[in-house]
């Protein structure tokens, strides 16, 4: 009897060969900062019984929600939760694109993001805790084969430029407006 063996699939590190030329080509195509300029956003609308709220990014959509002691039923992540995510996400992507620009093998990647929250204000209970998220604590775990010295160099750069880390870092502005006001319904 013969056994042949499960053709291999390909994995992380051929993604990131292909992630660092298109990366590159791209690069050599938009060669000008403004040539990456773009508004980007998202869009969260609560109109039902339930007030879970239901968001669109581009093509995606998904819920958020809170649980049973501030009303919610429990139907999606919670907003700290969505940050947690958001961070996880960018910060992965962040290590993929330097491995691939840098032609690092990986085989995975994966980022556990936590937060400590204190919702206490909301319910005028008094607290001393933060009114937001507090000690966020990325850990990464990196499989390849890596020494643990370019381990090492690539966390750091990824630590330096991962844009959502630099966010919740420093102090950004934020505009909040009211949307003009809809027309009124015709009959």
């Amino acid at each position: 009897m013969t056994i042949t063996p499960e053709p291999r699939r390909p994995g992380l590190a051929e993604h990131l060969r292909d992630k660092g030329a298109a990366m590159r080509a791209a690069a050599g195509r938009r060669p000008a900062s403004e040539d990456w300029e773009e508004e980007i956003g998202a869009v969260c609308v609560a109109d039902d019984a339930t007030g879970v709220r239901k968001v669109r990014v581009g093509d995606w959509s998904f819920v958020g929600d809170g649980g049973p002691d501030i009303g919610g039923y429990g139907l999606g992540p919670s907003s700290p939760e969505l940050l947690c995510a958001v961070i996880s996400t960018c910060l992965t992507h962040t290590v993929l694109c330097i491995a691939a620009l840098d032609g690092l093998p990986l085989d995975r990647v994966e980022v556990a993001v936590t937060a400590r929250n204190n919702d206490a204000r909301f319910f005028e209970v008094p607290t001393d805790a933060p009114p937001v998220p507090y000690d966020l604590t990325a850990t990464v775990d990196l499989r390849g084969p890596l020494s643990p010295e370019a381990a090492g160099a690539l966390l750091a750069a990824a630590d330096e430029r991962c844009p959502m880390l630099r966010m919740v870092r420093f102090e950004h502005a934020l505009t909040v407006r009211a949307a003009a006001p809809a027309p009124p319904a015709t009959r």
